[in-house]
Formats: structure tokens, C-alpha cells, sequence
């Protein structure tokens, strides 16, 4: 791997080289323009509310089953081409459901769907952190602030996304005049320009990770076994992951349901990607403004009473409840994705952020059907109030490890025995 190459004297870049462009790729691998209307999409082929939701749980599955064996994948071939295979997987499921609308085209892409996620939501911030972590071992200043600078560009992203999502809902609702299946179609052609744009990102992984090269390459097996290490070690660390299965299993419930929400509380059908956009747009600024310093319950909190309005059958409550959804979300994942990447990213980068898209997408998988007989006997409200509670229930497990903001997690990683110590409850 070649070194870096030094900053003139006096100067120092805010990011290294790449990570911008990374940073964009990654923007547009988030561009999908269906999002809002898969829904009503689903049911124009003849899918049901409570068969999609099997549909989804279907997907979850096969991302819990790939997600650790595609991210290991991805340190090993490195994570570039993890992205580049994954953006192009989605692209090809995205194309296929825009040019053949049928219940068994929609089912037959979920296994592109699912790869493409397990390749891409590791991979992503796998080389995010790799690049960064470079950077740090080039200026020992840098290298105590790893972790804080790793989740400020996480959040950045985040907020970036929402926006973003803004801009492609809006584009959605024009494109859902023509057709919903137009809507994957520019899924598809996005996913392509993300490919051509990660071909300008260095390949960069850290060797061995953090740990050196003792580690490096670790197989499944090996890196199974430093997981359940890890997790033995750090009673807080399992606590944290239960908090990401319940949470990750709320946003994933209410996130995918907020067109039957809108639409449900008054929103014209076709004007829910316009609807969409304004809560991504509002989302990403109140996203941005929560003070970095306050502890992670309150966002649990805000997405807590944004799942309860999601009960109102009024438009601006729905709407509401949408902004504190997405702004919770924004606010969380970049923490969770700290967290795990400070103790467990020696191992590999990729492989760690992929723990994080298992456990947020687990209890999807194994709830969803369940999920779907709530939503046919109970409706929506039944839905948003389980919700709210698995939210409160997150928000009562976490650990103070997590709960605190990343620039005041102690220095260190989990092998220490300090770092033991300082991840008790």
C-alpha cells in the first residue's frame, strides 16, 4: 500500500484524499428514488400490505445471513470492490423491477437486494474508517480523535443523505406521473453513476486492522471467535447490540410504512415522494442541530413520540412524526456504527460496520411476519404503538458506553483491561 502523502508544512487537509469522493458515492448509493412509492408499487402488482411485509422479512433474512460473511468478504477483496459489486447488484434488482412489473419479478430481486446491502452497508463505512485510520497512524495528533472523527463523518453523511433523499423523493413523485416502475429505473441509473465515481476512491484497508498485522485477513471462523472474545469481555458491548436490534427493527417497521402512514392520514398518493422529500429535508437540518453533546436517549426519545404520532390520522401530526423518525435515525446509526468500529474494527473495518446492519436488521427479519398479521388485525396505529415501545425499550437497554458522545469515549480498545473496566454498565 503506498504511504500517504504528507500535508505542505502549516497545513492540514480536514479529510484525506478520497474520503470526499467516497463521501458522494455513498450519497448517491443511498438515491433510491422507489422508496416512497414500493408500497403502492407492491400493491398495483397485486401484493398485499401484510404479504410485502413477508417480502421484506424475506430480504432482512438474507442480509442477517449475508451481512458478516460479505462484509469479512470485503476485507479480504478490499472494500472498494465490495462496493462496486454491491452498487451493481442493486443496480440490476432496481432495473429489473423497473422494466418487469410482476409479483415474481419483485420476490425473484430481493436476493440482489439483500446482496447488495450485505456487500455495500459494511463496505461503505468500512473504507470510510480505513481511510481515516490511515491518515491517523501518519500523525499521532490525529490518532486519539479517530473515533470522534469517524462518527462526525458519519454524521455528515447522514445529514448529507436526508438532503439528498429530499431532492430524489421530490424527483420520485414526477417520475410516479409516468409510472411507479420509473422510479426503480432511476434507482438503477444512480447505482451505475455511484459505480463510475467509486472507480476514483483508493482501494484503501487497514492491515490487520488497528491490532496489526497479526490479524490480518482473518477468516470467518477467526473472526467469529474474536467476536464472542468481545462480547464475553464487555458486558456493555452485548447490551449495546441488543439496543441496535430493537431500534433497528422500529426504524426498519415505520421507515419502510411512511407512505401507508401519509397516505393513511390524508396525503394524496402521488404527492408522498414530495411529502417524503420535505420530511428528509426538515429531518436533516433538526438532525444536524441536535447538540453533539447530549446524550443518545433524547434522540431515542424524539423517535419514540415521532412513531406515537404516526397514531394521529392527521397530515401535519404524520408529517411530524416522519421528521423525529428520520432525525432519531440520523443521530443513532453514526453512534452505533463508533462504537462497534472502536472495538472491534482491529479485525477489520468492513466486517465490523456489517455487525451493525445484522443486528439493526435481525429483529426485522424474525418480527416482520409477525409484524404483518399486527398491521391485518390492528391496522397502522397497532403497528406505530409497538413501535414506540421496542424505541422506549432501546432507550432503557443501552450502555453508558453508548450513551455517551464518541469525543468523550475513553482512548483505547476492548483487549485493554482498562477499556474492560470502563465498559461496565
Amino acid at each position: 500500500m503506498r504511504a500517504p502523502v504528507a500535508a505542505p508544512a502549516g497545513r492540514t487537509r480536514a479529510w484525506p484524499r478520497g474520503y470526499r469522493r467516497l463521501l458522494g458515492a455513498r450519497v448517491l448509493l443511498r438515491g433510491y428514488f422507489f422508496v416512497p412509492f414500493i408500497v403502492l408499487y407492491a400493491q398495483d402488482i397485486g401484493v398485499s400490505l401484510g404479504t410485502l411485509l413477508a417480502v421484506e422479512a424475506f430480504f432482512s433474512l438474507l442480509v442477517v445471513l449475508a451481512d458478516l460473511p460479505a462484509g469479512q468478504f470485503a476485507d479480504r477483496i478490499g472494500p472498494r470492490r465490495a462496493l462496486v459489486v454491491g452498487a451493481s447488484l442493486e443496480a440490476a434488482g432496481a432495473l429489473l423491477l423497473g422494466l418487469w412489473a410482476h409479483p415474481g419479478v419483485f420476490w425473484a430481486a430481493q436476493p440482489l437486494f439483500a446482496g447488495a446491502m450485505a456487500l455495500t452497508q459494511g463496505a461503505d463505512a468500512g473504507l470510510a474508517g480505513a481511510l481515516l485510520r490511515r491518515e491517523a497512524r501518519a500523525d499521532p495528533a490525529r490518532e486519539a480523535a479517530f473515533e470522534a472523527a469517524f462518527e462526525r463523518g458519519e454524521r455528515i453523511l447522514q445529514s448529507t443523505s436526508l438532503g439528498w433523499n429530499a431532492a430524489v423523493f421530490v424527483a420520485g413523485s414526477a417520475l410516479s406521473l409516468i409510472g411507479f416502475p420509473a422510479t426503480f429505473l432511476a434507482t438503477g441509473i444512480t447505482q451505475l453513476a455511484a459505480v463510475a465515481l467509486l472507480f476514483t476512491v483508493p482501494d484503501c484497508r487497514t492491515a490487520g486492522g488497528a491490532g496489526g498485522g497479526a490479524d490480518e485477513r482473518l477468516g470467518m471462523a477467526a473472526w467469529a471467535r474474536r467476536l464472542y472474545g468481545a462480547l464475553r469481555a464487555s458486558p456493555a458491548l452485548r447490551l449495546d447490540l441488543a439496543a441496535m436490534v430493537l431500534t433497528g427493527t422500529a426504524f426498519a417497521a415505520l421507515l419502510y410504512l411512511v407512505p401507508a402512514f401519509l397516505v393513511g392520514a390524508g396525503v394524496d398518493a402521488h404527492l408522498t415522494g414530495a411529502a417524503s422529500a420535505g420530511i428528509s429535508l426538515v429531518a436533516a437540518g433538526l438532525g444536524y442541530l441536535l447538540p453533539g453533546g447530549w446524550t443518545l436517549r433524547v434522540p431515542v426519545l424524539l423517535a419514540a413520540a415521532g412513531a406515537l404520532a404516526f397514531t394521529v390520522p392527521v397530515a401535519a401530526v404524520a408529517l411530524a412524526g416522519g421528521v423525529l423518525v428520520q432525525a432519531g435515525q440520523a443521530r443513532l446509526l453514526p453512534r452505533y456504527r463508533a462504537r462497534v468500529m472502536r472495538d472491534l474494527g482491529r479485525y477489520g473495518e468492513a466486517a465490523a460496520m456489517s455487525l451493525v446492519t445484522t443486528t439493526t436488521s435481525l429483529g426485522f427479519a424474525v418480527l416482520a411476519p409477525f409484524l404483518g398479521l399486527l398491521v391485518d388485525r390492528l391496522h397502522r396505529t397497532g403497528l406505530a404503538l409497538t413501535c414506540t415501545a421496542l424505541l422506549l425499550a432501546a432507550g432503557a437497554t443501552m450502555s453508558v458506553q453508548l450513551r455517551r458522545p464518541a469525543a468523550a469515549q475513553p482512548a483505547g480498545h476492548l483487549g485493554t483491561a482498562r477499556t474492560r473496566r470502563e465498559d461496565a454498565v
